[in-house]
């Protein structure tokens, strides 16, 4: 049984013209009670963030945040991200460095899946510690009506937790790096119809054992085509495909295989009944794909959900 109880606090500071200061405070508890063990952690977070438009074609966006965590005790990450847009062209520049810390979680420390899967928690696992970068544009042609872009991605992650090499419980590897690019280009075909395409490829590699990573697929692509055919209804559909990847099979007797990929689409519709309220409906899975991701476990299957949106 599992329990987690999170609270935020966020405050928006307008300092002078263009100069925007963001706040926010955070603690959060998780739970963990078996029939054998009862573990709890806590997390207190605080960051500050400093937004600022210099100039009508340079802004900045710069942000700390300290954690101090039960188990790991404190640590400090950090991001910056300038853009500038070029005279003439209105290309968008933009770029970002950033550290990033993650904990375990209490279900990799202590959940134990025995006797039926013989695989155990790790208490001694360490929190994963990361150092991110990206460079990317995008360009605005014919008068706005399409727009494109490419982002190039690295990162570089320290004792990232997967499982370990008998398949029995979690550990650290040593150093593993992400890194490919992501490009989209949207289309306004009218005000009332649009279509958006999204591709992402990446390469991610555990740099111990120099060998790709488990579940990381190298490509994925997506494209939605949204229509407002009246002025408070939207529709919208979406196609999401997911490429091959390395992954074991459900209890790892097979420990490295290519699992297949596939394609899966989506429908939306949102009806804005006046400005407090809208009613939403979603299809997932139209065409009720069999797809198991991870390689022995089951994406559901055709799905409905509806329900409303109240604002105050």
């Amino acid at each position: 049984l599992g329990e987690r109880i999170k609270y935020d606090w966020r405050g928006d500071l307008k300092v002078t013209q263009g100069q925007t200061l963001v706040m926010g405070l955070q603690y959060e508890n998780e739970r963990f009670d078996t029939p054998n063990k009862a573990v709890s952690n806590g997390n207190k977070g605080a960051f500050v963030e400093l937004q600022s438009n210099w100039t009508d074609r340079f802004f900045t966006v710069a942000n700390i945040r300290y954690d101090h965590d039960d188990k790991f005790g404190g640590h400090t990450t950090y991001r910056i991200a300038p853009v500038f847009i070029v005279p003439g062209t209105d290309t968008k520049l933009k770029a970002s460095y950033g550290t990033g810390f993650k904990a375990p979680t209490l279900s990799e420390r202590f959940s134990d899946s025995r006797p039926a899967f013989n695989f155990y928690g790790n208490p001694n696992l360490k929190p994963e510690e990361s150092r991110g970068w990206d460079v990317g544009f995008e360009q605005p042609l014919l008068n706005g009506q399409v727009h494109v872009g490419a982002t190039y991605f690295h990162n570089d992650i320290d004792n990232l937790i997967l499982t370990n090499a008998a398949r029995t419980s979690y550990t650290n590897i040593g150093r593993a790096t992400t890194k490919g690019v992501e490009a989209f280009a949207a289309l306004e075909l009218t005000p009332q119809f649009k279509v958006r395409a999204d591709y992402t490829f990446t390469l991610a590699k555990d740099e111990t054992a120099h060998q790709e990573l488990l579940r990381r697929p190298r490509h994925k692509a997506s494209i939605t085509a949204s229509w407002v055919p009246i002025e408070k209804l939207t529709l919208s559909a979406t196609l999401i495909y997911v490429g091959e990847r390395m992954d074991g099979n459900r209890d790892f007797s097979i420990s490295r295989m290519r699992a297949p990929g596939a394609a899966i689409v989506n429908l939306a519709a949102d009806y804005k009944v006046d400005e407090k309220l809208t009613v939403f409906g979603r299809v997932d899975n139209l065409f009720d794909k069999r797809y198991e991701n991870p390689v022995g476990f089951l994406v559901p299957g055709l799905s409905a959900f509806g329900g409303i949106r109240v604002s105050l």
